[in-house]
């Protein structure tokens, strides 16, 4: 772990954040869910503190969070906030509380920092009345689905063991009939990817339903877990993404977002300034913090398979904290500095700079903490050169190809 901050007066300690463009909060409304997915990170991963706050955040505890969301970018200048509503399943909160709690959120942030919002649903609650919350506030609503019928009931039932997926299916039509093809509103989907599933068919069938904007992700999985029999192994999950790839690229429409596709495809865009560079520590576009109905913040869930180093990070009260002091906290910059530097092992291959070592939570392993290749990177490096071979056999240049791959050296060689 890198030194902590000592020393500083705690009103200077904002010092140490960088400049952030956009800060996302993750608001736990609801630390309940209505089914029960086997491989659901929040709960049954072995991290179960959900389950000992509120089930539904108050509005109380809401106006307190928008005030200390308020403050704190006004003084860290954040320009942009961007509230992204989960559980559990946050539409077990009810709709009017929900409603106010987006107008409290609103009106308190705006006169600092554009307050936009989203909600990831599990597609098993919707009504009339939600569509109108969602219009009125203009809410981005994305919906969790596997895939297909076989492919989503494999992990996503109801608590008593029945399918969810006919519920799932008309919501998403409902939905797209709803917002009529504007993107703002969605809906987009999220799927978490299964080493069993035709994912050709699977992005055929979301596109039937009318998906524009798509997400696939690999399971949760550190180098602690690794691969039981049932769950392949990481090649497998190189041939779901390529098979992504295959069925986006036979489709040839460029209005489709599949966006584990768009990460690799943006560095071999023909542009003249060539592939994305990750912004430095002294500036990061996007910071993650999760707010839990209780009141209290912490960093981004989506590190709990990181389970042994996750359950040593910080959940602080906003009571006892300002948004500068928690973001001051040395495990946002451990994040950063890991975000940012590829894996010891990694350094000399040709895929490092397209892949940058993978997510983190798929990167720890105890006792070496985050320097590690991904679990999945036999996968990726078939992901990868599935992608290139296919754009080479439709006459991307060569040299162009070469010369992109070279330019995303750059942008992780300098953090080495």
């Amino acid at each position: 772990m890198p030194p902590g901050l000592t020393g500083a007066a705690t009103t200077r300690r904002h010092a140490a954040v960088p400049s952030i463009r956009t800060l996302q909060v993750v608001l736990k409304v609801a630390e309940r869910c209505n089914i029960n997915c086997s491989y659901c990170y929040y709960f049954n991963m072995g991290e179960t503190s959900a389950l000992d706050r509120p089930a539904l955040i108050s509005l109380d505890t809401v106006a307190s969070l928008a005030r200390w969301i308020r403050e704190g970018c006004a003084e860290l200048g954040i320009g942009r906030v961007m509230v992204s509503f989960h559980g559990g399943e946050p539409l077990l909160l009810k709709p009017a509380r929900f409603s106010a709690a987006c107008t409290l959120l609103r009106e308190t942030i705006e006169p600092v920092a554009k307050v936009s919002f989203a909600v990831q649903t599990n597609g098993t609650i919707l009504s009339r009345q939600w569509l109108d919350i969602f219009a009125e506030h203009r809410i981005h609503v994305g919906v969790s689905i596997d895939g297909d019928r076989g492919a989503n009931d494999r992990f996503r039932l109801t608590k008593d063991g029945r399918s969810t997926f006919d519920t799932v299916d008309e919501t998403i039509r409902t939905l797209v009939a709803w917002s009529g093809g504007n993107q703002a509103l969605g809906p987009s989907t999220i799927s978490v990817l299964d080493h069993r599933n035709d994912y050709g068919a699977i992005y055929r069938y979301l596109r039937s339903l009318g998906i524009m904007n798509m997400s696939f992700l690999l399971p949760d999985r550190s180098h602690d877990q690794g691969f039981s029999a049932d769950d392949g192994d990481a090649e497998s999950y190189g041939r779901c993404l390529s098979d992504l790839f295959q069925a986006w690229f036979a489709e040839d429409n460029p209005d489709v977002n599949v966006r584990q596709v768009k990460e690799v495809i943006r560095h071999f865009q023909n542009t003249e300034k060539g592939p994305p560079e990750p912004p430095g520590e002294d500036k990061i576009a996007y910071q993650i913090i999760v707010a839990q109905s209780d009141g209290t913040v912490s960093v981004d869930d989506s590190l709990i398979p990181a389970l042994d180093w996750f359950k040593g990070t910080p959940r602080v009260a906003i009571a006892d904290t300002s948004l500068p002091d928690f973001l001051a906290d040395r495990v946002f910059g451990e994040i950063r500095r890991a975000n940012n530097t590829i894996a010891t092992a990694c350094r000399d291959c040709d895929w490092r700079g397209v892949c940058r070592s993978g997510d983190l939570e798929n990167r720890y392993a105890d006792g070496m903490g985050f320097d590690n290749p991904s679990v999945y990177c036999s996968g990726y490096q078939r992901f990868f050169t599935d992608v290139c071979g296919t754009l080479l056999a439709n006459n991307y240049p060569v040299d162009l190809l070469e010369d992109r791959i070279e330019q995303s050296f750059a942008a992780v060689d300098a953090h080495v």
